[in-house]
């Protein structure tokens, strides 16, 4: 990947939030490499690295037991946002609300900054409805990609130290936001505490992340990879964003990621939405924030592991999958089920045509070169299920008759 990395990863002994030393292993996925660490026929196979998730039993943060070197994670980053139809038509939606939150509707060109902003599909909605972007993202080659669609974009990670040059450079912001980032970083309270130096007095602060909750009730432990550090819920990310003088006062719901959460927070308490409200009360009700439950839980993924891998491997031949994304490469390491049992994965994402999956070493073929293979194909394993509807139609308007094995949420079963 072009990048030297003297030591992969290390094992934490306290929490990173609160930083007490009672941290208690509740689910261990196995040594596994780094989800996004596809690699091709020339390369070296990645290094394994621990997958387990540990309780704070202090503040009830459940986080990865290991931290692995950022550089090697997200300096060539393999995900683009706008190959997602779900998250493009989801960003109208998502603009729509951040610019109803705006206490001063006068402001005439809001400024608005996203960290970890991608290929700059959302800033591009907020540049539609005349507002000052910036983007910051550590990704070289996606960081390119988004200024040569016009996207103000910033290569770097975002931290306290760049937060106040960009403060010298450009001023506070009206909105900053950071989507599907929060639960990656390891220097967490750095990316806190920038946000807060960047934001406005009045201004709206926005984080969307998976909620946790669904990794509990619908078994999303395929959501467990070494770039997702923390599995917030409601409690647990209030109780960061607290501690930098932050408030949450409202929340929304994601289809992203199988479903997530977006808060929405100022640096002035203002009174909880009612929703808020009944949401935290059901994270109370249903102990979504106990040692316990996750506990419970790490006894269901065994068990589902177990029936899937045994769905999969009892087919007479090989079989097709869809979706190379890092959440399915610890679904397919943690069941064992690799390209003895797996023939090639599609993927519409051109930057991994041609590569092969980290651990259970399949072949990624493009989407045009999967509909040659789906004509006889008589099951897919449907990887990407957060993404079912949308490949679904795909796959049989473009021909095809079999089945497909759904592996989440909850048990697997043929459709």
């Amino acid at each position: 990947m072009g990048i030297v990395i003297k030591k992969l990863y290390e094992t934490v002994e306290e929490c990173r939030v609160c930083h007490s030393a009672n941290i208690q292993e509740v689910l261990n996925l196995g040594k596994q490499p780094p989800a996004n660490s596809l690699y091709s026929l020339d390369d070296d196979h990645p290094e394994d690295v621990p997958l387990r998730l540990v309780y704070c039993q202090k503040c009830s943060t459940v986080q990865l037991g290991e931290d692995v070197n950022p550089g090697y994670l997200f300096r060539n980053y393999l995900w683009i946002t706008g190959t997602s139809i779900v998250a493009e038509q989801y960003s109208y939606k998502f603009v729509k609300k951040a610019l109803s939150e705006l206490i001063d509707s006068n402001i005439k060109k809001p400024y608005v900054i996203e960290i970890a902003s991608n290929d700059g599909t959302f800033l591009k909605r907020f540049i539609e409805s005349g507002c000052k972007v910036l983007g910051v993202d550590p990704a070289k080659n996606i960081a390119e990609l988004a200024v040569e669609n016009g996207i103000p974009t910033r290569n770097d990670f975002f931290t306290i130290e760049l937060a106040k040059n960009l403060l010298k450079e450009n001023g506070k912001s009206d909105i900053i936001f950071a989507r599907n980032v929060i639960p990656h970083v390891k220097e967490i309270h750095s990316v806190i505490s920038g946000m807060s130096t960047l934001l406005k007095e009045n201004g709206v602060g926005i984080i969307e992340f998976h909620n946790a909750g669904l990794v509990l009730e619908e078994m999303h432990y395929d959501y467990i990879y070494h770039e997702h550090l923390f599995y917030y819920t409601l409690k647990t990310i209030g109780g960061l964003i607290n501690r930098h003088g932050l408030y949450i006062y409202d929340v929304m719901k994601s289809p992203i990621s199988g479903g997530s959460w977006v808060v929405y927070f100022s640096k002035e308490k203002k009174e909880k939405s009612e929703k808020l409200i009944d949401l935290e009360q059901y994270e109370l009700d249903n102990k979504i924030n106990s040692y316990n439950r996750w506990q419970s839980f790490s006894e269901k993924v065994m068990q589902h592991s177990s029936k899937l891998r045994e769905m999969v491997i009892n087919e007479d031949k090989k079989i097709l999958a869809y979706g190379a994304s890092a959440r399915s490469s610890t679904l397919l390491n943690f069941c064992r089920i690799t390209s003895e049992h797996i023939s090639s994965v599609i993927d519409k994402n051109p930057l991994k045509k041609g590569l092969i999956t980290a651990g259970s070493n399949i072949p990624i073929i493009s989407f045009e070169d999967g509909l040659k293979e789906i004509k006889d194909a008589e099951k897919i394993l449907l990887l990407a299920w957060n993404f079912q509807d949308e490949i679904i139609k795909d796959l049989r308007d473009s021909g095809f008759k079999g089945k497909f094995i759904i592996p989440l949420p909850g048990n697997p079963y043929i459709l």
